[in-house]
């Protein structure tokens, strides 16, 4: 399936200003729901402390604050070609990693071979869809390693190991890990915390995957995704 989303991806990247959709990241103080999608040039009315985050299918951010009475966009960005689009995407990508921090972001960490793997040797923010099956994972080593997984109360725990050599593991049971979404962490020598943000299943377009890890600081699966992305239009050149 991803396959074909990445297929598809060079064409969001290129679509008329005209027909680019929103989908909703995070919301406060109006009455819409994370994931649904609205129109660009939709009115907004947002009060004092309000906030709406939307991504673009091309993989643009829009961040509103509060007090805010207006379109979402005032003006249509121009069309952008797939390889604009995409460092548009990378240099988003590079400001939010600055901004946060490189290891507080995930930026300088190992590459993962595909987005949706979720990192357990470091701390700080990871991205799933929502339903999908949790897949840990760390860089192959030559020994076993053990670990344990606490909710903020650590009012449960669960242990797990990766065999020597063995790199991911799947998690079946994911309803108490769902609506925990942060966690500590612990190995062999230190404690730090993980927090999961769900993105809903029916956002499938690359690009605002990719815009929607950017924003909520999963940088390294940002990467992963933008490598596919990179390589589908690679591909796709004559």
């Amino acid at each position: 399936m991803i396959r074909t989303l990445l297929a598809a991806c060079a064409f969001c990247f290129a679509m008329p200003a005209a027909a680019q959709s929103l989908v909703v990241v995070e919301v406060r103080g109006i009455d819409l729901k994370v994931g649904s999608r609205v129109d660009e040039a939709r009115p907004v009315e947002l009060p004092a402390g309000g906030k709406l985050v939307v991504v673009r299918t091309d993989g643009t951010v829009i961040s509103l604050r509060g007090p805010h009475d207006g379109p979402l966009r005032s003006q249509a960005l121009p069309r952008q070609g797939a390889g604009r689009a995409l460092a548009a995407l990378v240099a988003t990508r590079n400001d939010r990693a600055s901004r946060v921090g490189a290891v507080r972001s995930g930026a300088n960490a190992p590459p993962l071979p595909s987005p949706w793997l979720i990192d357990v040797t470091r701390p700080g923010e990871r991205c799933l869809v929502e339903g999908a099956p949790i897949v840990w994972w760390q860089p192959a080593r030559t020994t076993s390693s053990h670990y344990a997984l606490f909710p903020i109360d650590r009012s449960w725990n669960a242990q797990f190991r990766f065999d020597a050599g063995q790199s991911a593991l799947t998690v079946a049971k994911l309803s108490e890990i769902e609506m925990t979404k942060a966690f500590i962490i612990k190995d062999d020598e230190r404690e730090y915390s993980i927090r999961l943000h769900l993105i809903p299943e029916d956002v499938t377009e690359p690009a605002v995957l990719a815009g929607w890890m950017i924003e909520k600081g999963c940088i390294q699966q940002a990467d992963a995704l933008l490598a596919e992305i990179q390589h589908s239009i690679n591909s796709d050149d004559p």
